[in-house]
């Protein structure tokens, strides 16, 4: 009897510890989801990579935090915690000694439930995210490897693949790309905690070669790196393949950066130094080898780049008449990293990049200083086409940028900023403050000059315009809780642009305002209510004078969202969106769009997972377009904008084949109910359906 009960009571336990995990990986997924779509929400583009930060949330998931133990730089990689909030847990952990238990995180001041929440899946009071020496038995017992393979294509027959005579194709090249509509990207990552990382990553893209004449090398992408970190006073070091991230980004940044949210505090850039470099991305990375020295609270890094990038070639192999070599022209950048056609594929590596320079840092608790220099060289002219709002900026292939970066904590404010000047240029500077008055009332501020003759393609600060160029603006933002249920936040950001800008032949000027007012019933149970409003000036297109008159544009966004769970294994998303959008020419456009999201996890023991969403949408135009974050396989993204009228449903089905596998597969399909065709160019469709569908199958051990 004795034994029976042992028994019973074993099966028990097991059950409550699933229990407890599946819990833990609901966590995850909704903190995955939530900070993804806040950080993209206010970023208008489809082809978005978020692969680094979703990688470390999935990282700091399966080997959690120690938070006894983890620095600043480890606490910024969540993503999702303010330097106010970092700084109040590393201090409450000075003044105590140790942190015992994780509940401990709500007698600290700057946190709330929410963000208590969200943190919990990836910190720990201890094991975890240590650094450890690495012997062979660690490499064995502690390492882990990740390889995964994704297979994606639009189903429907294109324009670009259809078949062409060989007269017609030696006509005309560019009417049908070189390779098949399938687009195939493979990695493998190793990884041996915070100590070691390696890694490949290889894609082709839809209509590229794989292997053949145009692509002899297979796929068109390859990517890799070693890392190593902590061994002694050398901090890390990196060959290949790395991101470089310094200040607010205004002086040097490669990689992604988020820009304005509904969550205030994310004006704020969090700088992670060099980091291995694991995205898809062709373009917004460095290629050669860098390292971080660390001696006490000074940090040097320094690093040198040199790999080609894309670009359109005017003149190839011009005569220099001050040196007399033989250099090439270009006019402009390529960033779409797609080469299936004979234009597309003439600006691959057409030039080479080189970037060299370091970065300096001074740190102790409450400051931080630091100094950046880089040096950029292009192996070509750059002779941009005739282009009057680009006319003050510089055009030297080879240049200087010197930066200046600060922050500074005081109590509950802090103060941050970064000045920048190009050499050969103009100069740029921003400066910002974050102030919580107490845990239910928060103050951001952020203020910024960027002159039009500063010229910087690695400039990726926060800022109303795509480029860090010919802007000043002044942010204010604040964040209100009542309660424990509700949260009311918003900013407003007036901007001037003294130069021309991009289809706008004149100075012109703007505003920007977001309100949102959030109530959370419960933990299952948070409905929000937001209302947007972004002014500028744009060229009137109708006009046919050289220098066009510029017109007023105007958009609204009204959103009304819901999500609730249901139980552990149902939950449900809603959302309406409403556009309006009076246009520069007087016009107006209307728009909306209305979701339904079901995500459906069986527990235990069930294998799989299904999330479904059915999506209709009616907009006038491109002009009144509404973007939506969209779930998706591991690593992967979609923001698409919905435009005209029609519906969208997408499909996805997660099985996990084993304990180190797992099978993904996404069916995506939209219907246009105004319209013969749907796409453009090549990637045109003969009818109103496009459909997708996307297998990923991962190994993980």
């Amino acid at each position: 009897m004795k034994r029976l009960v042992v028994f019973f009571h074993l099966i028990f336990m097991a059950y409550m510890t699933f229990a407890q995990e599946n819990e833990i990986e609901e966590d995850r997924e909704a903190a995955f989801d939530q900070i993804i779509e806040l950080v993209s929400e206010n970023l208008e583009a489809e082809g978005l990579d978020f692969t680094t930060l979703l990688e470390d949330l999935n990282y700091f998931f399966e080997h959690p935090l120690n938070l006894n133990r983890a620095d600043r730089n480890e606490f910024r990689r969540l993503g999702f915690l303010s330097e106010i909030q970092i700084e109040a847990i590393i201090r409450h952990r000075d003044e105590t000694g140790r942190i015992m238990t994780e509940l401990e995180l709500q007698g600290i001041e700057e946190l709330d439930m929410e963000i208590i929440r969200a943190i919990l899946p990836f910190v720990r009071v201890s094991g975890g995210y240590d650094v450890k020496r690495i012997t062979w038995s660690g490499l064995k017992e502690e390492a882990s490897h990740e390889a995964f393979i994704r297979y994606q294509r639009v189903i429907e027959p294109m324009e670009g693949y259809k078949p062409i005579s060989e007269e017609e194709l030696a006509e005309n090249p560019n009417r049908r790309y070189f390779g098949s509509p399938e687009r195939i990207y493979a990695r493998y990552r190793f990884r041996y905690l915070k100590n070691i990382s390696a890694g490949i990553t290889m894609e082709k893209d839809a209509g590229e070669a794989f292997f053949g004449s145009t692509q002899p090398k297979g796929f068109d992408y390859y990517s890799a790196h070693f890392y190593i970190a902590e061994r002694g006073f050398l901090k890390k070091a990196i060959i290949g393949d790395y991101q470089a991230q310094f200040g607010q980004g205004l002086t040097f940044w490669s990689g992604l950066a988020f820009g304005k949210s509904a969550d205030i505090a994310s004006i704020k850039r969090s700088a992670r130094g060099i980091t291995p470099y694991v995205s898809a991305d062709e373009n917004n990375f460095m290629r050669g080898a860098a390292t971080t020295l660390a001696f006490g609270p000074v940090e040097f890094t320094s690093f040198f780049s040199y790999k080609n990038v894309d670009a359109t070639i005017i003149t190839p192999d011009t005569l220099d008449l001050e040196d007399g070599a033989l250099v090439s022209q270009f006019s402009s950048f390529q960033l779409s990293g797609i080469h299936g056609t004979s234009n597309q594929l003439a600006g691959k590596d057409a030039i080479s990049e080189m970037n060299t320079g370091g970065h300096l840092r001074y740190e102790r608790p409450g400051i931080s200083l630091g100094l950046t220099g880089i040096y950029t060289q292009y192996g070509g002219d750059y002779t941009p086409s005739v282009q009057l709002y680009r006319s003050l900026e510089p055009i030297n292939n080879s240049f200087f940028i010197g930066g200046f970066d600060y922050q500074l904590l005081y109590k509950n404010i802090m103060v941050f900023g970064e000045n920048s000047l190009r050499l050969d240029g103009g100069t740029a500077f921003l400066n910002g403050a974050m102030i919580s008055l107490d845990r239910n009332f928060d103050i951001s501020l952020f203020h910024r000059d960027f002159s039009p003759q500063y010229s910087n393609l690695r400039s990726n600060a926060v800022s109303e315009s795509s480029r860090n160029v010919n802007e000043k603006g002044l942010y204010i933002g604040s964040s209100a809780k009542f309660g424990s249920r509700w949260k009311l936040t918003g900013y407003f950001d007036v901007f001037r642009f003294p130069w021309m800008r991009f289809r706008t032949d004149a100075p012109s000027e703007g505003k920007e305002y977001l309100t949102q007012l959030e109530y959370r019933a419960s933990r299952r149970f948070k409905v929000y209510a937001r209302y947007r409003m972004e002014e500028k000036f744009e060229n009137i297109n109708e006009s046919e004078q050289a220098i066009r008159p510029i017109g007023s544009l105007t958009r609204q966004w009204y959103r009304f969202n819901l999500s609730y769970d249901v139980s552990k294994t149902f939950s449900i998303r809603n959302r309406v969106e409403l556009t309006h959008v009076n246009l520069s020419n007087g016009t107006t456009e209307n728009g909306w769009l209305i979701y339904q999201d079901i995500i459906w996890k069986p527990q235990w023991p069930a294998k799989y997972q299904l999330k479904l969403r059915y999506t209709m949408f009616d907009t006038e135009s491109y002009q009144s377009r509404i973007y939506a974050y969209e779930n998706d396989v591991l690593y992967s993204f979609s923001v698409p904008a919905y435009y005209h009228r029609g519906n969208r449903a997408y499909l996805i089905f997660g099985y996990d084949i084993s304990r180190w596998s797992d099978l993904t597969i996404r069916f995506a399909q939209t219907f246009y109910a105004n319209r013969e065709t749907s796409g453009s160019g090549l990637n045109t469709i003969d009818g109103p359906t496009r459909s997708e569908v996307k297998v990923q199958y991962r190994v993980k051990f």
